[in-house]
C-alpha cells in the first residue's frame, strides 16, 4: 500500500496538535493530561490510550492512522480514533514495547496490522 500526502498530512496534524514537546490537549477537563512526548487516541469503543510520537515514524503507525482517517475522517479538532479494538492497539503497542519487528518495514508491519484487525 503506497503512503500518499494524506496519510502523511494526518500524522503532521497529529505532531502538531500534541506536539513533540508534550502538549496536553485532553477529551475533557477531567480526563488526565497527555504525556510529553505522546499522542491521545481512541479505539473504536472509546478507550484512550497515549501514544508515543515516535511511533509515527513506523509504516504500521502511518497505515493504522491512514486507515482511521479512510474510516473517520480528519481528526480536526476532534479526538484521534482508530479503527481498532482496545485489545488490537494493546497487541501493537506490545509489540513495538517488546521490539518486535512491528513497523521497521512496509510489508511486515501491513501484514501485522491485516492479521490482528
Amino acid at each position: 500500500m503506497m503512503m500518499g500526502s494524506r496519510s502523511l498530512k494526518l500524522t503532521e496534524i497529529v505532531s502538531k496538535k500534541w506536539g513533540v514537546g508534550g502538549g496536553s490537549k485532553v477529551a475533557s477537563p477531567s480526563a488526565a493530561a497527555c504525556p510529553r512526548g505522546h499522542f491521545a487516541a481512541y479505539t473504536r469503543e472509546g478507550r484512550r490510550f497515549f501514544i508515543p510520537i515516535a511511533y509515527l515514524a513506523s509504516d504500521t503507525f502511518r497505515e493504522l492512522l491512514s486507515m482511521a482517517e479512510e474510516e473517520f475522517g480528519e481528526p480536526g479538532d476532534r479526538p484521534i480514533v482508530l479503527p481498532c479494538s482496545a485489545d488490537r492497539l494493546e497487541q501493537i503497542l506490545d509489540a513495538f514495547r517488546s521490539g518486535g519487528s512491528c513497523g521497521k518495514k512496509k510489508s511486515a508491519g501491513a501484514g501485522r496490522i491485516s492479521k490482528i484487525w
